[in-house]
């Protein structure tokens, strides 16, 4: 069978929940079986739990092989500013640099991470991601295991931003990302998207309120402004009581599941 008629899988892997979207390949693609469970509980690393619950859903889908597209919540991904560097030019020194932007703040743990970077903007700062590298090689071998092949692995905060990206407007001065326990915020500094912040809240004592507003006035303090573009599926944050700033909350393209923040983490993947 040629590999465009395969089916694809939509993954959203978090350290609570793991969701699969089956998509049917064909003329016309179409919704197949979806699945969230609560992730298993597992010693080790912490996102041991959510490929132990993948690989079960795996096992209960009708249909085997084809890809994955596959998304990490924030809470899996280490996020840093890079400088504007004179002389760092290449991919590998740029890649360089990074990895010693993560060292400064984590330090050797760093060396144990996979690194990326957006794309470069001559004179302006960047934004890299790193993951820990045992759990994308991990992540393979498990889908390797159920006869599957990684099309794709991004953080949330890329892969939202990229399907959200008609909806933010050139002059939005943020974009926030808002999953169960995690907020992430990428700020412009310029015409460029570089200053960003990860912050941990506790969904159970309905902090996402408070923890985006910290974001945002953060960043008021160094200088932010514009309108921030927000991206909070479930309902967990009422743009219209985060202050004085615009907060417009993005809409649609959550697939036939708008409200619910598992699905919509796998969603971002198509």
């Amino acid at each position: 069978m040629s590999p465009s008629w395969r089916d694809r899988l939509l993954v959203g892997l978090a350290p609570e929940r793991v969701a699969v979207v089956q998509m049917k390949r064909g003329l016309r693609p179409t919704l197949g079986a979806d699945r969230v469970r609560a992730c298993a509980e597992a010693s080790g690393a912490p996102w041991a739990g959510a490929l132990e619950t993948l690989d079960a859903l795996l096992g209960e889908l009708p249909a085997k092989g084809g890809t994955a597209s596959v998304v990490l919540s924030n809470q899996f991904v280490r996020y840093v500013e890079v400088p504007w560097t004179t002389g760092v030019y290449s991919d590998k020194d740029r890649l360089a640099l990074a990895t010693d932007c993560f060292r400064a703040v984590h330090g050797e743990a760093a060396d144990h991470w996979q690194v990326v970077l957006d794309a470069p903007h001559f004179g302006r700062a960047n934004v890299a991601a790193a993951v820990d590298r045992a759990l994308v090689d991990s992540l393979r071998t498990t889908l390797a295991n159920r006869h599957l092949r990684l099309g794709s692995l991004r953080p949330h905060l890329s892969a939202a931003f990229d399907l959200w990206r008609s909806q933010v407007q050139a002059d939005d001065g943020g974009f926030v990302v808002v999953e169960p326990g995690c907020v992430t915020a990428l700020f412009r500094r310029g015409e460029a998207w570089s200053a960003v912040t990860n912050r941990r809240y506790r969904p159970a004592a309905d902090e996402a309120m408070s923890s985006v507003r910290q974001c945002i006035d953060a960043d008021r303090l160094q200088g932010g402004e514009g309108a921030v573009a927000l991206l909070a599926p479930g309902g967990a944050v009422d743009a219209k009581a985060l202050g004085d700033r615009p907060v417009r909350r993005l809409t649609g393209f959550a697939g036939p599941w708008p409200e619910d923040p598992w699905r919509t983490l796998a969603w971002s993947a198509a």
